[in-house]
Formats: structure tokens, C-alpha cells, sequence
């Protein structure tokens, strides 16, 4: 489930960068837990097509994944804004210091979202 997971993330950040074909194909795998049998015959294509689809599609995701990095900034900012939240959510700051925190920490997160990927 996990390599699911991790594949689905290396996904949305890199989908422009394969086909059409492979992108339906890992999103049904990936997204829609479809078995190679019933992609196959979706796509109208042999389960060992499918397995090929999603074995490339993958490695593609991975290496670019290893050169660029996307999903693991994200992952190490989404940690740091976690524990930013944390440290001073107690802490005694004026209401308005405290608005201004949790605005920037809004806003870095949110760069992400903006992305429309490569």
C-alpha cells in the first residue's frame, strides 16, 4: 500500500512528463486500485502490456523523482511548517504576531498547490 501511495504522490507531480496512455494507466492502478486484468481490459491491451505501462511509468517517475526532488521538498517542508505550528502554538505572542505566523505558514504551504507540475 505504501509503494501505492508513494507512486500516486510521484504522480501528481510528474504526470505531464509521461504519456496519456501511461498516465491513465498508473492512475487506474494507482488512484483507482484496479487490478492489471481490469485495466487490461479497459484499455484494451494484455495484463503483461499493463505490467510493462506501469514497470516504465514508474522508473520514469522514480528518476526524475532522483534528479529533481519535488516530492521530497515538499515532504521535508510539510514537516517544517508541522513543527513550526507546534513549537508556538502555546507560546505567548500578540494576537496580530500570531496572525502574521500563521499566514506565512499558510502561504508556504500553499505553494505547492499553485504548481501545475512539469
Amino acid at each position: 500500500m505504501e509503494r501505492l501511495f508513494e507512486l500516486g504522490m510521484l504522480l501528481d507531480r510528474y504526470e505531464q512528463l509521461l504519456t496519456e496512455r501511461q498516465r491513465s494507466i498508473l492512475r487506474q492502478y494507482t488512484d483507482e486500485n484496479c487490478s492489471l486484468a481490469e485495466i487490461a481490459e479497459r484499455e484494451g491491451i494484455s495484463r503483461q502490456g499493463v505490467r510493462d505501462t506501469i514497470t516504465r511509468g514508474s522508473k520514469q517517475l522514480h528518476e526524475t523523482e532522483a534528479a529533481v526532488g519535488l516530492v521530497r521538498k515538499e515532504a521535508r517542508q510539510t514537516a517544517l511548517i508541522r513543527a513550526l505550528r507546534n513549537r508556538f502554538k502555546d507560546a505567548p505572542m500578540r494576537d496580530e504576531d500570531r496572525a502574521a505566523l500563521e499566514g506565512y505558514l499558510a502561504e508556504l504551504a500553499g505553494i505547492w498547490e499553485d504548481e501545475d507540475g512539469i
